[in-house]
């Protein structure tokens, strides 16, 4: 039987060996740009949409910015990947709008809809888990070592996808764990073939998942994601995600500024939305106020006050 996904992999960038740094993964769609996946009537009109038809999320192409550019005084260049369950045929469009928004990447796995429609199983197209899990245990065949930041959302399954595969590269989880791991997720049965066959490839020294972000899309209630603990932090938006990201070290002030004027342009005036999202971040610990005291010079007037 067939043990491979039907994935159009890109890598640009050929990491050194032993590579033990940063690597971060973002999936495209509701994560980085609006996209419609919740009808095939969406997802019909995915292929005929060109670059300037795309829009990103606000704040998101800043944080993007930002994890490249790393947080020293710098340029990091820091490793950033793309997964995207678009055919590769949006490649060149997708590509343009990366373009547009001042967004250097490395790499974008595809899934590959001709494969899977030549090969007779439509259902693959809207299945997201199964494509997600292999298409990043793909990519670790090239980085074993690499410490890795996921970026999701909850139109999907991304955060039970992304626990998943973090479990699996766990170097503790045995294969008898791993084979009823996946089997527990109610994946298909080809799918969990592709994962295992990837699996037995990676040696037996590998990196971890640091931290999985999951963009609340649809407004989940950020509750909803304590049964994963401390591996992933749910965000209300860019701004959130640029508050997290700095909380981390991982993106510099001025990162953090940038994403709140992609939100909010005026710096001087009330905005009790913005105040409201702060006020969310501090409370879900997403950033601590020792550390948001240091953001005093890029948040608004009236959110520094009330610290």
């Amino acid at each position: 039987m067939p043990t491979s996904y039907p994935l159009q992999v890109d890598d640009q960038r050929t990491l050194p060996d032993g590579y033990t740094g940063p690597v971060f993964i973002w999936d495209i769609d509701k994560t980085y740009l609006s996209t419609n996946f919740s009808s095939l009537q969406g997802l019909s009109r995915i292929p005929l949409e060109f670059a300037v038809d795309k829009q990103a999320i606000a704040g998101m192409p800043e944080c993007l910015r930002g994890i490249r550019r790393g947080p020293g005084p710098g340029y990091g260049c820091v490793p950033l990947y793309f997964v995207s369950a678009s055919p590769p045929q949006l490649r060149g469009v997708l590509e343009h709008k990366m373009i547009l928004d001042g967004v250097e990447f490395d790499g974008i796995t595809f899934k590959d809809w001709w494969q899977i429609m030549k090969k007779g199983r439509p259902k693959r197209i809207l299945d997201q888990v199964g494509f997600k899990v292999c298409a990043l245990l793909e990519g670790r065949q090239r980085r074993p070592l690499a410490t890795e930041y996921l970026f999701g959302d909850d139109a999907e399954s991304d955060a039970d996808a992304f626990s998943l595969y973090a479990g699996l590269v766990h170097e503790g989880m045995s294969y008898g764990e791993a084979r009823d791991r996946i089997a527990d997720t109610g994946m298909r049965e080809d799918n969990q073939r592709c994962a295992l066959a990837l699996l037995d490839r990676l040696p037996e020294k590998r990196g971890k998942v640091k931290k999985v972000f999951i963009h609340l899309e649809k407004g989940t209630p950020p509750e909803q994601y304590d049964r994963f603990e401390s591996l992933v932090a749910p965000v209300r938006g860019g701004l959130q995600l640029g508050l997290a990201l700095f909380a981390l070290g991982l993106v510099d002030e001025d990162t953090v500024r940038q994403c709140r004027e992609a939100i909010s342009p005026a710096s001087g005036t009330p905005d009790p939305e913005l105040d409201a999202l702060i006020a969310d971040a501090v409370d879900r610990r997403l950033i601590s106020r020792q550390k948001l005291r240091r953001l005093d010079s890029v948040l608004p007037i009236s959110s520094r006050k009330k610290r």
